[in-house]
């Protein structure tokens, strides 16, 4: 390759990691600069590995640029104990060497030789506990952004519930701890029509409303966003009425609720959801429970909406049968 070819080459490797950076939404950092460097590079990539299309998912590219600096600072650590192993294995044998000239009675020039060395190891040493610290302290932080990573990989964006992902491994925790299970099911009635009408900005605030309501009136329970329009309700107990009056009680406060378009002072009208409650039963998957929930809540919007369905012979209070105007 001739060096206008190289330069070439250069430009080219220079402008795919400004383009490849900017279509993550990545800052730029050194830290970032080096690990996409090293993708494109290939220097961590297995062969036939190609540069991350920008379409693709965000999460998934944060985690890849992560996996790649933890990488590199392996290889940091790996290279500050490599260099400080050969350091003191030279210095252990120049030690022993100044030893037994001492030993056969060498004069002064050997002591000072002695110290000499002695001063510059601990020089290096001084060096290498440097970049050991500096090693330490970028791993403390990638720890500290790979927890936030799972965190928001976790987490729905527009609610700050949890997400489907996070719901799906609590439910698996329990389950195999052997604790009794309930579920509620909650989705919000008309909701397309409300997007329609009022456009996705109030759709949104409407979604955050009913998120706050579950998050504070299901007595600790975990909330998640299960998708869309629909909440999930994780109860950790066996009492579906319990269950079933709690979820009521986040139906009653989220119908009462007033609820206006913030740029026309125009009210909206009133905001409901109709909700399933199942109880996990012996040997039962999350499938078979969160597809009975299901069932029920499709109940409760044949019924009428703005109502609660429970899957035992238990029916929530006469409030909970509450129909929706109109």
């Amino acid at each position: 390759m001739t060096g206008m070819d190289e330069q070439a080459e250069k430009r080219r490797l220079f402008a795919a990691i400004g383009e490849t950076m900017f279509a993550r939404g990545l800052d730029p950092s050194p830290e970032n600069f080096a690990a996409v460097h090293a993708e494109l590079a290939g220097a961590w990539a297995p062969p036939g590995t190609a540069i991350v299309p920008a379409a693709q998912a965000r999460g998934r590219d944060v985690a890849q640029d992560l996996i790649h600096v933890a990488r590199r600072q392996v290889e940091a650590f790996a290279n500050v104990a490599a260099s400080t192993r050969e350091e003191v294995r030279d210095y252990q044998g120049d030690l022993q060497f100044g030893a037994e000239q001492l030993a056969a009675g060498a004069g002064p020039a050997s002591i000072a030789a002695l110290v000499g060395l002695t001063e510059t190891m601990i020089e290096r040493s001084r060096l290498a506990e440097a970049r050991l610290e500096q090693a330490t302290e970028e791993a403390n932080a990638l720890r500290q952004k790979l927890l936030d990573a799972q965190s928001e990989a976790r987490t729905d964006a527009l609610t700050g519930l949890s997400n489907r992902r996070a719901f799906e491994d609590r439910y698996a925790a329990l389950s195999e701890a052997g604790v009794p299970i309930s579920v509620a099911l909650c989705d919000i009635d008309r909701f397309k029509s409300i997007n329609d009408t009022h456009g996705h900005d109030v759709g949104d605030r409407v979604l955050k409303l009913v998120a706050q309501v579950l998050k504070a009136t299901c007595g600790g329970a975990m909330v998640a966003r299960y998708g869309g329009e629909e909440f999930a309700v994780l109860f950790a107990a066996s009492n579906s009425a319990v269950t079933s009056r709690l979820v009521n009680a986040s139906r009653e406060t989220v119908a009462a609720s007033p609820f206006k378009d913030r740029e026309t002072g125009t009210p909206i009208g009133q905001i409901t959801f109709s909700a399933g409650v199942a109880t996990a039963r012996p040997g039962e998957t999350e499938h078979a429970v969160m597809r009975r929930a299901d069932r029920l809540l499709y109940k409760a919007k044949a019924s009428g909406r703005n109502c609660v369905e429970v899957d035992t012979g238990i029916r929530p209070p006469p409030s909970a049968r509450a129909r929706a105007p109109g």
